[in-house]
């Protein structure tokens, strides 16, 4: 005896004949079938459908706006860096002689920080401010302070075409007593200070450089020369960068800096990064880029291969725009 469904007319137990059914009941078989094949289907390409294509796009959408946000940074900090950049080079114009020398340059700058016109104190609100370089030349009271004006001058130096670092006098503990600068004047790093606004030289006038200020005697004979400049600013320790700023890790990280890596300071300009805020942006957009762009194609990745998401790229929608503006236009 053979047993049928009642509602549909199939055989339960035998496969399904093309020819065996016609009209209302092979109808429903077709639909019966067809509802199982797309559940399987569902089931076998995301196993839950609802989860990880929820978390997938909420994932994607998150990479995506992070991505929009580094690019609106880098742009915003190339920008702000440029209009800085600008400022102070029409700045530097008004002090520097154009066709002088690197020494004349220098003295130039140092005669304007040491004869200053009256600013405004107070002039920077907080923090950022009193890193802000454009911010530093209109604070009386920054000017005053040699981190503050050795930065300065490095600024102005740099946008009038002289090579600059700046160098700090350490004390035995690693703390910083002063801050000076470095100018490279005639292929030799020589030594300014800005705040007192002199240049270290001997007894015939040449320059002189860190290395040649360590020895006592050359410091106190270049020191007798510039009015009441302080004996305990000795070069005896110097750095380019102060990482014993850093809590716990300054010190061992510097020990193993310059054991591993001797000269490290002097290869990048450290010093000029942490004093410069228009490239704060910038180096956050790098990071997160770096985070972002990775993760995006690990994302797409995954989706194609595991969910099953076929993406229309940006490609193939530009190709589609331009052929449907061009069908249009003939």
């Amino acid at each position: 005896m053979e047993h049928q469904d009642s509602s549909t007319g199939c055989e339960l137990g035998e496969p399904l004949a093309a020819d065996s059914i016609s009209g209302p009941g092979r109808g429903s078989c077709d639909a019966l079938s067809t509802n199982m094949d797309t559940e399987q289907t569902t089931s076998v390409r995301s196993g839950n459908p609802t989860k990880p294509g929820m978390l997938f796009a909420g994932l994607w959408r998150f990479v995506n706006l992070l991505i929009v946000v580094s690019f609106a940074l880098l742009f915003f900090g190339l920008f702000w860096n440029h209009l800085t950049h600008e400022y102070l080079r029409g700045f530097a114009d008004a002090i520097v002689p154009l066709n002088g020398s690197d020494e004349k340059k220098a003295e130039a700058l140092l005669g304007w920080l040491s004869h200053t016109p009256g600013r405004a104190e107070g002039f920077a609100k907080n923090a950022l401010d009193e890193r802000d370089p454009v911010d530093v030349l209109h604070d009386e009271k920054l000017l005053k302070v040699c981190g503050s004006t050795a930065n300065a001058f490095i600024n102005l130096a740099k946008v009038s075409g002289l090579k600059t670092r700046r160098l700090l006098l350490v004390d035995e503990s690693g703390g910083a007593k002063h801050v000076t600068a470095e100018v490279l004047i005639g292929g030799r790093w020589v030594v300014v200070d800005p705040s007192t606004g002199s240049m270290f030289k001997d007894a015939s006038g040449r320059l002189l450089t860190k290395e040649e200020l360590r020895e006592p005697e050359v410091f106190l004979d270049a020191i007798s020369r510039i009015p009441r400049y302080p004996a305990m600013y000795s070069f005896e320790r110097t750095a380019y960068f102060h990482l014993e700023r850093l809590p716990l890790v300054g010190r061992p990280l510097r020990r193993n800096l310059d054991r591993l890596l001797p000269g490290w300071d002097v290869v990048v300009g450290w010093g000029y990064l942490p004093e410069h805020p228009s490239l704060w942006p910038v180096l956050a957009s790098l990071v997160l880029l770096s985070f972002g762009i990775p993760f995006r194609f690990l994302l797409d990745w995954y989706g194609r291969k595991r969910l099953q998401v076929n993406r229309i790229r940006f490609r193939q929608r530009l190709a589609r725009a331009s052929q449907a503006l061009f069908l249009r236009s003939t």
